[in-house]
């Protein structure tokens, strides 16, 4: 099949599978999908709009933990087809739903009408993975070597540094009371870090999207 205007064809290779070609338009395509996504998230900003809501109990924190819950769905849903990477999938997957038990530990906890043991519970799940991990180490180690190579793990690490680097800075009250000086409200420190975690929830759903589907090509390829 020919390509025209960069669109996909596909070509036969030695053990007779059809292989995609790469495509410009393709790459541009998810490219902008990528940064228009990242702008869209953003736009919930204006659904708080009660200086007293706090954002970390509101929209913000439910659409943080709905962007981790749909990246561990993905990644558990990959388990079927990931064959031998199986366990890297299972406990990517693990680490998330960590994750999403820590963002929705205020709601649960107001649902529940006492404190949600949030420590054990992630404890729990941690401690699960690391077992998992444990019990195949060497798929692990093997996954860990080559992690630069597998789509989306750009994203995730772009992630992590929005989370414990930029947001720790950006975050801060430190940061905005000597930027503004007296013009310092104690809110915009609580937004932006609201904010700055919820665009990185977004790049760790691509991330982990673009993690499952290299995961399962891999061992289709194999």
């Amino acid at each position: 099949m020919l390509t025209l205007c960069g669109v996909d064809s596909e070509t036969a290779n030695d053990t007779g599978r059809l292989v995609r070609k790469s495509s410009w338009l393709r790459t541009v395509v998810r490219g902008l999908l990528i940064c228009a996504g990242s702008v869209t998230i953003l736009l919930p900003a204006w659904l708080p709009n009660r200086p007293s809501t706090p954002l970390e109990r509101g929209t913000v924190e439910l659409l943080q933990a709905g962007l981790l819950a749909a990246a561990c769905a993905v990644l558990f849903g990959a388990t079927a087809h990931a064959g031998r990477n199986r366990p890297v999938c299972r406990i990517l997957a693990l680490g998330l739903a960590a994750a999403v038990v820590g963002e929705l530990e205020d709601f649960v906890s107001v649902i529940m009408g006492s404190p949600f043991p949030e420590s054990w519970v992630v404890g729990a799940i941690l401690l699960v993975a690391l077992i998992t991990g444990l019990r195949h180490r060497k798929v692990v180690v093997e996954f860990i070597g080559l992690l630069g190579r597998h789509a989306g793990a750009g994203l995730i690490a772009a992630a992590l540094l929005i989370i414990y680097v930029f947001d720790r800075v950006i975050g801060g009250r430190a940061f905005w009371q000597a930027a503004l000086g007296d013009g310092f409200s104690p809110q915009i420190p609580v937004i932006c870090k609201s904010y700055l975690e919820l665009l990185a929830c977004y790049l760790i759903f691509i991330g982990s999207i673009g993690l499952a589907l290299t995961l399962a090509r891999r061992e289709e390829a194999a």
